[in-house]
């Protein structure tokens, strides 16, 4: 069976790292992207089981667009979404997109444990988890 993998795009290389270190820890295989024009060909060509996709601090940030974009396109509106800002009163006036773009939205600074409890929530756990870490007797 196929790990799942999730991509993750932002802006902030550092977070990013920081990002895949932890989602590879609890077992997630990840790939990692910065916004830029090539995101959404790359993420439309790579079809991940997840995005982890920071929108930014408004409208005009560029996660918004690509965003819609995922949102919008036939081939990518299937992939689950979700959306990481530290703006909590921008993403509060976009609750009823998010909603009907079934997006979830996890607001920064945030946990660990609450970061793999929404991909978990969202693509269940990592293949890694359900293999026993012993051998039968």
């Amino acid at each position: 069976m196929v790990p799942q993998t999730i991509a993750v795009v932002n802006n902030d290389l550092a977070l990013l790292d920081l990002l895949q270190e932890l989602l590879l820890e609890a077992g997630y295989a990840t790939t990692t992207y910065l916004t830029t024009d090539q995101t959404y060909q790359q993420l439309r060509d790579s079809q991940p089981s997840l995005i982890i996709l920071d929108v930014g601090l408004q409208a005009s940030a560029p996660g918004w667009p690509l965003l819609k974009l995922l949102h919008f396109d036939p081939n990518t509106v299937q992939i689950p979404v979700l959306v990481t800002t530290v703006d909590h009163a921008f993403i509060q006036g976009k609750q009823a997109f998010l909603q009907a773009a079934g997006c979830d939205v996890l607001e920064l600074p945030a946990s660990f444990t609450d970061l793999v409890a929404k991909v978990e929530t969202l693509i269940g756990a990592p293949l890694a988890r359900s293999i026993p870490t012993s051998d039968p007797p």
